[in-house]
Parts: C-alpha cells; sequence; structure tokens
C-alpha cells in the first residue's frame, strides 16, 4: 500500500490507519502543492478500499482503479460529466480549461446516488477543486452534506484557501508536503535515467515536486533560464528596458503560450534566489544552485526592497493571469516595473 509513492510517509500512515481501521471520512480534501501525487494517493486509497486484499496492487480490482480513457474536448459540455475509470466504481471529474463546470458536479451527485456497480462503495475523485465557481461549489454542497453510505469523495486542490469556506469545513483536510529533493533525484535517476547532475537539477527547482521534475525538459528549461537570467540583470544592472520587452515578445508568441505559466515560475525562482543570496544564504541552499556564481553577481545588485517588489508584481501577474489578464500587456508591464523598481 502506497509502497509505488514517494514522500508524505506520515499521510501514508494517516490513511493506511483510517482504512485498516474502517474510519474513512465519506468526504475529503487533498489539499498541498501541485505535483506531490495527490491524485496517486486518492486512488491508491479507492484501491485499499475496493480491493478485496485492501490494495494488492496484483488483482483485476488494482490494475483497472485509475486506468482512464478521457476524450479529447471539443466543447466544455464535453466536461459535464463524471469520467468513469475501467473500474465502474471509481470515477473523476475534470475542469474544462480554467473551470470545473456545474454540470459536470450535478452529474457527479447524480452518479453518486447510484448503487455500486462491483463493490460495496463508490469513490469519486475532484480534480483541482479550487477551479469550482460559486454555482459549482454550491452544486456539490447538497452531496457533501447528505453523501449517501456508499459514496467517498476526494477533493485535489493546490489552493484550498480559494474554495469556499463551506466547502473545506464538510471535508477532513488531508494535508500533503513538498517532496524531499533528495527523494524525488533518486526516484528521476531510477525512472527516467537522467544523468546525476540533469537529476539534482530537475530535484532542486521542482519545489517539491514530483509530477513537475519528471515533466519537466531540461534543455528547454536551462535556455529558458538564460534568458530569465538576462531580464533579471537588466532589471539591477543594465537598465536595458528594450531587451527585457523583446524577451516578453518571445514569451508570448504562439509557440511559447503553453509554456508561459512556466516560464513565469522560472524567473519567480531566479529572484527568489537572487534574494536569498543577497540575504546570506548557502549557495547550494538555493533551487538554481548550479549557476549560483551568476546570481551571486547579480545579488550584488539587488537591494531587499527591490527584490520584495518584484516578487509582490510577479505573484500579482500570476493571480491575475488566472482570470484572463493579457499576458501581453501584462508582462510588459512586469519588466518595466522591474526596471524601474
Amino acid at each position: 500500500m502506497f509502497d509505488n509513492l514517494i514522500g508524505n510517509d506520515d499521510t501514508k500512515a494517516l490513511l493506511q490507519r483510517l482504512a485498516v481501521n474502517g474510519r474513512v471520512p465519506q468526504s475529503m480534501l487533498f489539499a498541498g502543492p501541485e505535483g506531490v501525487g495527490k491524485k496517486l494517493f486518492a486512488f491508491e486509497l479507492a484501491r485499499m478500499l475496493l480491493c478485496a486484499d485492501g490494495g494488492c496492487g496484483k488483482c483485476s480490482v488494482c490494475s483497472r482503479i485509475g486506468v482512464f480513457d478521457i476524450p479529447k474536448p471539443e466543447k466544455g459540455e464535453d466536461y459535464d460529466a463524471v469520467f468513469l475509470s475501467d473500474h465502474p466504481d471509481v470515477g473523476m471529474v475534470l475542469p474544462y480549461r480554467r473551470n470545473l463546470r456545474v454540470g459536470a458536479i450535478r452529474e457527479l451527485e447524480r452518479e453518486a446516488h447510484f448503487r455500486p456497480f462491483e463493490a460495496d462503495k463508490r469513490i469519486f475523485v475532484i480534480n483541482d477543486a479550487e477551479k469550482m465557481n460559486d454555482s459549482s461549489a454550491n452544486a456539490l454542497l447538497k452531496t457533501l452534506e447528505e453523501p449517501p453510505s456508499t459514496t467517498y469523495l476526494v477533493l485535489i486542490a493546490s489552493r484550498p484557501d480559494s474554495l469556499l469556506q463551506t466547502i473545506r469545513s464538510r471535508c477532513q483536510n488531508i494535508r500533503f508536503a513538498p517532496v524531499p529533493v533528495s527523494e524525488i533525484e533518486k526516484h528521476l535517476i531510477a525512472a527516467s535515467r537522467l544523468s546525476p547532475d540533469d537529476a539534482s537539477l530537475a530535484a532542486r527547482v521542482s519545489g517539491g515536486s514530483v509530477g513537475r521534475a519528471l515533466g519537466l525538459e531540461i534543455n528547454w528549461f536551462r535556455q529558458v533560464r538564460d534568458s530569465m537570467v538576462e531580464v533579471i540583470r537588466a532589471g539591477l544592472m543594465t537598465g536595458n528596458i528594450s531587451s527585457m520587452l523583446q524577451t516578453s515578445e518571445l514569451m508570448n508568441d504562439a509557440k511559447n503560450k503553453d509554456r508561459y505559466e512556466d516560464t513565469i515560475g522560472i524567473l519567480e525562482s531566479l529572484v527568489r534566489d537572487v534574494f536569498a543570496l543577497s540575504k546570506g544564504a548557502e549557495r547550494l541552499s538555493i533551487a538554481n544552485a548550479d549557476i549560483a556564481k551568476s546570481l551571486l553577481e547579480l545579488s550584488s545588485g539587488a537591494t531587499t526592497e527591490k527584490i520584495e517588489r518584484w516578487i509582490t508584481e510577479i505573484e500579482e501577474l500570476q493571480f491575475n493571469y488566472l482570470v484572463n489578464v493579457n499576458r501581453k500587456v501584462a508582462t510588459d508591464g512586469l519588466f518595466v516595473k522591474m526596471a524601474r523598481a
């Protein structure tokens, strides 16, 4: 049970104890950073609840749980559904773009009241639960308040504070922490055959997210990171707004639009490392330790007030991006503010 998942050993022990003692709450909120394995933990819990041997990982029940055939969406209505796994008693609700649609939550309410097909329980996972709007959240409340005795709900959220308090209060909160760098590094070397240097880099910049580390394209990352270092250099030393705006243009062209959030995340990571070094942090303690020498040089031109303003501006852009801000205008504005801070 949970043997194939890394990190969060305390959470593993808690879930195992709840399952063994028959005390698994019917409504749970799995809350923690993105990519630490919350959804995988949910499906492993489902195996523990539905498998006759408590989650053996080998039987037909275990092998079918978590296997989904999600069709490519053509329109929002395609996601007004509960997607069932190869096991008909395990389902999942997914957001369409940036929203969990109210139609999907209403369909979940209907499915939740069906009797189990094969097992004696049904488990439903609501992925990215923080993407519910007020209508979706209110539609879910009825099911949370009066869940059928055979139904278990697991809400997955990276930003649990974005959920309505009425939703959070009706769920047992299960906390997930970032996975230690050493564990991610070891896993990367074993699972993806990365070189030790590449595995170390991916683990350090992952923010404790196994999913992010596994999905990192090292060559792309290094290239983009170099361009973000130059943005910081321009903001701290040369004041070359023109070069910063050229970088903004590249970030927002068609071929890079799907990686915009990742690029801003790289910039934020570098800025935080510069800030840490300016405060006397050890080189090996920062995320981008492999370029610590260059960042230490940049930190010499950084004041606490300036870097704190930069971090605030970056966080504001990231928040506004969630509500469909014009990315090009926002990026230009961010870089101009960085140059003038």
